[in-house]
């Protein structure tokens, strides 16, 4: 099996590189480093989020094994439009677990974050809680990632859904019952979009509960990857 991880925005590959070794033995688990971050440091960001699946759907298609897409927050979006992609490419995707994100036909709302000045943008990081006192603290650090998070924010603000056939794959959708964001009718939404079967968790946190908990987000993978890969050996 094949995990293919996308960040939520501001994120980078390094996000999922202990999960290698987490998950050694069931997957293998890549995170294709999205532009202007990481190893692609300089690069020109992505244009649009559809743009920047296809990119994704392009890297990952050409290599060997049944694929599963994780995605948390924007990442989630990134990995259904992923799938799309590939499926208009004849690739279907073994499963799905999104993460974060309500589904993406909903009306959401365009907050404007990418035309924050920098500290504004500063306060939003420490109100959401994606990242650490000690980074916030740290002005080369916050130089470098409000670039990248605006770019993020701004391929968020602009996502426009386009109707299209369901995906016929499993998904797995987790939300936070903190998480102001995700109500549980907007997570099972998702099942609009999602043709197989599909089941919805609710987790104790916020916004980035995921990482709060990802002890039992591996348990929780290191049930379905091995499940979903029977069932595409036995499709």
């Amino acid at each position: 099996m094949r995990l293919v991880c996308l960040p939520h925005a501001g994120g980078s590959a390094a996000l999922y590189r202990p999960w290698k070794v987490a998950l050694s033995g069931l997957a293998t688990v890549e995170s294709p480093e999205l532009p202007g971050r990481g190893t692609r440091f300089g690069a020109p960001f992505a244009s649009s989020l559809i743009d920047l699946a296809g990119d994704v759907a392009n890297t990952v298609a050409h290599r060997v094994g049944p694929l599963v897409l994780y995605g948390h927050s924007m990442g989630a979006v990134l990995a259904f439009e992923t799938a799309r992609a590939l499926a208009r490419h004849g690739i279907s995707v073994a499963g799905l677990v999104l993460s974060g994100r309500a589904a993406p036909q909903l009306p959401f709302p365009s907050l404007g974050r990418h035309l924050l000045g920098d500290a504004a943008l500063a306060a939003e990081l420490q109100r959401i809680g994606g990242t650490t006192q000690a980074v916030l603290a740290q002005p080369e650090l916050m130089a470098a990632m409000l670039p990248v998070l605006r770019a993020d924010f701004r391929l968020v603000d602009t996502y426009a859904f386009a109707a299209g056939p369901k995906l016929p794959v499993p998904a797995v959708i987790l939300g936070g019952a903190e998480d102001p964001a995700t109500p549980l009718p907007a997570l099972h939404a998702w099942a609009e979009v999602v043709s197989g079967p599909l089941a919805v968790e609710l987790w104790p946190g916020g916004h980035f509960f995921v990482r709060d908990q990802e002890a039992r987000l591996m348990e929780l993978l290191r049930r379905l990857l091995p499940a979903w890969r029977a069932a595409r050996a036995g499709g």
